[in-house]
Formats: structure tokens, C-alpha cells, sequence
């Protein structure tokens, strides 16, 4: 695994999706050392010095791909006092630090998954979720949640996927909206599932194959993620089976 390093990046773009949830296109002033799916770096909008000590900063999972080696995404929801700062800092032209890569949240590939996020936190999941091939045989499950469709992050992608690989099952949950979100996407040539409010387990444990046996990631809000691991071990997940991303 690559030892992390401190690099300098501009700021490319930001999008700005609504509620105060952003994605963030990163141009590295160097390629950027080798990283796995799933893998999360720290930014920092301080000033640094390379001779000095590394100032505050925030972790974020790396959305984009690993294949892109001289552009980074990240996506953020403004939370609490760093995010905010985020928010009033970050703009296009800005220099910003990140330190890479970190991390161990990482998908194994021989094993029939299921990838439950919530909010921003499908930021752990799309570089894996971009990276299937229509080869893949063993089942992926994306169940993701989000407070309403527009801040459902990467759903171009997710659905593009959903269509061209048999083995890839999505689920989303919308807390708002879920009604037009559902007659959209029945006009896909394969429509996925998708529910009315918060990520239920009860919801989901019907449409997996021997669910207890699959192995479960989760990454969002640490509310989401403590409840769905309780929901989990309850119908008979054990504990090595069950993989947590929590951020604040």
C-alpha cells in the first residue's frame, strides 16, 4: 500500500447540489500515489508549510477513481464548525492541502456485498461502483439513502451501472420526494427499487439471497450506521461480517 504524502491541489470545481451538500473536483500539482476504493484523504484549507506541522483538517472518503491520477473528488455536507469553514473557504482558484491515501474500508472482491450509504457517505462507494465491469458475477447491493432525490450524489453513474451489470441490485430511500423519484425511475430499462423515508432494514433484508451470509459495508451518519448494525446482528449478521465507515 502507497505511504501517504502531502500534496498541494487547486480547487477545479464546485458543485453545489442543494442543502448545503457539495462535491469538490481537486487538480493535484503532482499524480497522486496509488490508492484503493475506498480509501479516504485529509484536507485542510489552513496554510502549510511542508517544514512545519500539519494544520487542522478534515477526512473525506476519495470519490473519484483510481485510475485518475491527477484529479481528485470528494463530497461534503456542512455539519459542524470545519465544514462550515469549508464552505466559506472553498472556491474555485483556491489552493488547498490534502494527505493521502488512508485507510482500510475496502471492498473485497470475491465476496457477494452489500453497500449501504447514507447522505455523502456514497463518497466510499463510487469509485468501486464505477469500476464494475459487466464480468462480475458475485452480487453488489447498493442500498443508498438520501433526505430528498436531488442530493441522491452520482445517480448518473449508479444508474448507468445498474443497467449495463446484471449483478449489480440498487436500492434508494428518500426521506422527501420519494414518490417522483420512483416514477422517474421507472422509465429506465431496468428500474431500481426505491422506498419512501430512512434506510430500513426490514425494507431490504426481502430482497437479498441468504442475507446473513453477505457481507455488509456501511458508511454515513454515525445515527445511521449504529442503527443498522444493531438491525444487523439482530436477524443474524455477525459481527465480522459487517464493515463501518462512520464519520461525523
Amino acid at each position: 500500500m502507497s505511504l501517504p504524502r502531502k500534496i498541494r491541489c487547486a480547487v477545479e470545481s464546485v458543485v453545489d447540489h442543494g442543502g448545503r451538500v457539495y462535491s469538490v473536483e481537486l487538480k493535484p500539482d503532482r499524480p497522486i500515489p496509488v490508492f484503493q476504493p475506498g480509501q479516504f484523504l485529509h484536507l485542510t484549507v489552513d496554510e502549510f508549510d511542508p517544514a512545519g506541522f500539519w494544520p487542522e483538517s478534515r477526512v473525506f472518503s476519495i470519490a473519484s477513481s483510481p485510475t485518475e491520477r491527477n484529479r481528485l473528488r470528494i463530497c461534503y455536507s456542512v455539519k459542524g464548525r470545519y465544514t462550515q469553514k469549508m464552505e466559506r473557504a472553498i472556491a474555485v482558484g483556491r489552493e488547498v492541502w490534502i494527505k493521502l491515501p488512508y485507510g482500510d474500508f475496502v471492498i473485497e472482491p470475491d465476496q457477494e456485498v452489500v453497500l449501504v450509504a447514507g447522505g455523502t457517505g456514497i463518497s466510499a462507494f463510487a469509485a468501486f461502483l464505477a469500476m464494475l465491469t459487466s464480468q462480475r458475477t458475485l452480487p453488489v447491493t447498493l442500498v443508498y439513502g438520501a433526505r430528498s432525490p436531488d442530493l441522491l450524489l452520482f445517480d448518473e453513474m449508479i444508474l448507468g451501472q445498474h443497467r449495463r451489470i446484471p449483478a449489480l441490485q440498487v436500492v434508494f430511500f428518500a426521506e422527501n420526494g420519494a414518490p417522483a423519484l420512483a416514477a422517474r425511475l421507472e422509465r429506465q430499462s431496468r428500474a431500481p427499487q426505491c422506498f419512501p423515508g430512512r434506510i430500513s432494514l426490514p425494507e431490504i433484508w426481502p430482497l437479498l439471497s441468504d442475507p446473513a451470509n453477505r457481507l455488509f459495508y456501511l458508511a454515513g451518519p454515525p445515527a445511521m450506521v449504529e442503527t443498522l448494525c444493531s438491525s444487523l446482528r439482530a436477524r443474524g449478521a455477525t459481527p465480522d461480517r459487517i464493515r463501518v465507515d462512520a464519520w461525523e
